[in-house]
């Protein structure tokens, strides 16, 4: 099941030190990613634009988090797999955007996360 806004705020959420739902969820979506046959080409590009971004008090963090919203969506319309992908990440993202620095970081970790169950149930 992609992710909905009551988990993103969840899996954000600073105050979940122990990151119980953010695992939790990484794992359910890296399997659900090779389950559709989810390619790590089709990963990679997110993956490096994500460990790009970094908070700034200006939130232009902010601008790059929409880019890639933007290509996200662009990758979508390309993979048909890509779009479960999409449901969840939408949802992180503008919970992202109205967040902060703590929020901006989890986010990034859970992607991280999500890509590393992704390769440890197969995903290539």
């Amino acid at each position: 099941m992609p992710i909905n806004v009551n988990d993103a705020q969840s899996i954000l959420n600073p105050r979940d030190a122990g990151g119980e739902m953010l695992f939790r969820k990484a794992e359910e979506i890296g399997r659900e990613l090779v389950d559709k046959k989810v390619s790590m080409s089709q990963i990679r590009k997110l993956f490096s634009e994500i460990k790009k971004i970094e908070y700034d008090a200006q939130k232009n963090y902010q601008y790059k988090l929409r880019l890639l919203k933007a290509q996200i969506g662009y990758t979508s319309g390309r993979f048909r797999e890509f779009s479960y992908f999409k449901e969840s990440f939408y949802n992180l993202i503008d919970k992202t955007l109205s967040g902060g620095e703590a929020e901006l970081k989890r986010f990034k970790d859970f992607f991280e996360a999500t890509i590393a169950y992704f390769r440890a149930f197969g995903g290539k």
